[in-house]
């Protein structure tokens, strides 16, 4: 999966987490739904961002050129 296609998934969800942020009283449910949503989509993007450097140091490693 691209970056692009990776943001796009999340596009209504970071829509949705924005609103519920943004237009409900500090602490609700809502906020601290968002928040959790957050959390947990930082931590896909630090794994998705991890698999592709892996993924390119394994593509440098073939290449007879140097970085």
């Amino acid at each position: 999966m691209t970056i692009d296609n990776r943001c796009r998934e999340q596009r209504d969800i970071a829509d949705s987490m924005f609103m519920d942020f943004k237009y409900t009283r500090p602490g609700s449910n809502e906020q601290l739904r968002a928040l959790t949503t957050l959390s947990f989509l930082l931590s896909m993007w630090n794994d998705f961002l991890r698999s592709e450097v892996r993924r390119m140091d394994a593509v440098l490693s073939l290449s007879p050129f140097e970085a």
